[in-house]
């Protein structure tokens, strides 16, 4: 036997045995958390954070913000199978015009609107009390980014119809958009993710503030993704409720009855004290040792950087931006990072049926996506946090719906509407013209040029684009590297930054 397989052996005993102790179930979300510190003399001024919000499955997004004028608003309820009515139109998918006091509560004016088309209204489940996302609107801390989507480049229903070189490969697939959102390139399944390669240049450019241990830039709430992933390193996991202790060992400061010379913890120093042949040993010990470093950085102060804001209970979105919100505190207070970029997820949307139920419905998952976001805002404002103008929350999902029902829900589109929210954001707008041959809010009639037969449009601005205004905010503003982490932006001609933040 060759002493690598005879190391890689020697080394899963070792964690089997420990493995059996009870030690190692907690460690396993922290062994993917990997970071270098590129030295550089001149790090980046203030402190910035993005945080993802993924909203799983394909949100209904054409039922988050509609046109209110007459005529767009007809179109619009003839696309989506008529008004939902429960006894004579069950299967339709169009919200009711907001009568009454509901006006007030729904409609907004997008201030980049032309005269006459620039009105429209809130799904009312934005516009819940107490969490309504209607007043960042108008105050300018949210702006839309209408009709966004995957693209090689910019192209027309003909040069779709032309060539399949034109279009992204397994379009209306889950698995494959999501993969193609988080890359941002839409040509392949690539390794990596555009947050991840943007965390590694800002590392380069001296963000990462800590040494021993680094804290990654990226940050996962909602485990693995792609969107996190360099080209060396992975982001650092946790989830809402903090970091899980390994038991019966010291983390590596000893607490809760550990000792230094129990079993335990002397099995897992003699792992972590152990010189391996084997790449996958070495590799999976240093992880184990960076991972309860930090733990040991992170876990005392956690709580006592928690937001005063009150988080609405029973909401998992908004558990994630709780523990988002305690370590952008944590993390600037500490000086760990002057950039960084956290995932949360929302699951849930992929609703071909059931769309109208009340647990579960799309209705249902806007109430907690307002209330999870509305509690973000209040925490990041002076209030509390007050770090407003250096944390931008964008939306991200593999695609819309088809304008067209279902029956009782809606099925896999393209192009679709996200949100973005901070004290940076332009916001009061929608933005919604890409540079592209598809501008403006789109035609959503079933037999418009940009349309599919069921209403899946082709969108009017590619994810690159959306991504690479977001990157340029952070500080990433070289050509070079822009062209790098987003190789088909250069097929989007001069709009590489659409100007929402």
């Amino acid at each position: 036997m060759s002493p690598t397989r005879n190391s890689r052996r020697e080394f899963m005993h070792k964690l089997c045995c420990l493995a059996a102790s009870g030690g190692a179930a907690a460690m396993i979300p922290q062994l993917r958390m990997l970071g270098t510190a590129l030295a550089n003399a001149k790090s980046l001024s203030g402190y910035k954070a993005l945080v993802c919000i993924e909203l799983s499955g394909g949100n209904d997004a054409w039922n988050m913000l509609v046109p209110y004028d007459t005529t767009r608003y007809n179109v619009y309820t003839t696309s989506r199978s008529g008004i939902y009515n429960a006894a004579t139109n069950p299967g339709g998918l169009a919200l009711p015009l907001p009568t009454g006091s509901q006006i007030a509560a729904q409609v907004v004016t997008d201030m980049a609107g032309s005269s006459g088309t620039n009105q429209y209204f809130l799904n009312p489940s934005l516009t819940n009390s107490g969490s309504s996302l209607a007043p960042l609107f108008t105050s300018g801390n949210l702006a839309f980014v209408v009709n966004a989507g995957t693209l090689i480049k910019p192209i027309t229903m003909s040069q779709y119809n032309a060539s399949s070189a034109n279009n992204p490969p397994q379009l209306f697939s889950h698995a494959d958009q999501t993969n193609q959102w988080q890359q941002a390139y839409a040509n392949e399944t690539v390794a990596t993710g555009w947050g991840g390669l943007c965390a590694e240049n800002l590392q380069g450019q001296g963000a990462n503030l800590t040494t021993n241990p680094v804290l990654p830039l990226s940050i996962s709430i909602a485990g693995a993704n792609r969107f996190e992933i360099g080209a060396s390193t992975v982001p650092y996991q946790m989830s809402s409720g903090g970091l899980a202790a390994l038991s019966g060992v010291c983390n590596p400061t000893c607490t809760g009855g550990a000792s230094d010379n129990s079993l335990r913890n002397t099995a897992l120093n003699a792992l972590l004290a152990e010189t391996y042949a084997s790449d996958f040993a070495g590799s999976y010990n240093q992880l184990l040792a960076q991972g309860r470093e930090l733990y040991d950085l992170l876990s005392p102060n956690l709580a006592a950087y928690a937001p005063k804001t009150a988080f609405p209970a029973n909401n998992s979105l908004a558990a994630q931006l709780k523990m988002v919100a305690t370590m952008i505190n944590l993390s600037n207070a500490k000086q760990y990072a002057t950039r960084q970029i956290y995932f949360v997820q929302q699951g849930g949307f992929d609703l071909h049926s059931g769309f109208w139920s009340a647990n579960g419905g799309h209705a249902a998952l806007l109430t907690e996506l307002s209330a999870a976001l509305s509690a973000f805002n209040t925490a990041m404002g002076p209030t509390d946090i007050n770090l407003q103008d250096s944390v931008t929350a964008f939306t991200a999902s593999e695609f819309a719906r088809t304008l067209q029902s279902n029956g009782s829900g809606s099925d896999h589109g393209w192009g679709s509407l996200h949100m973005v929210l901070g004290g940076a954001v332009n916001g009061g707008k929608l933005y919604s013209n890409g540079g592209g041959p598809i501008s403006g809010f789109p035609n959503q009639a079933l037999n418009a040029p940009n349309n599919f037969s069921r209403g899946q449009m082709i969108p009017g601005i590619g994810v690159e684009q959306y991504a690479a205004t977001l990157a340029q905010w952070m500080g990433i503003t070289s050509t070079t590297d822009l062209n790098a982490i987003f190789p088909n932006l250069v097929n989007f001609g001069t709009n590489t930054n659409l100007g929402f933040v």
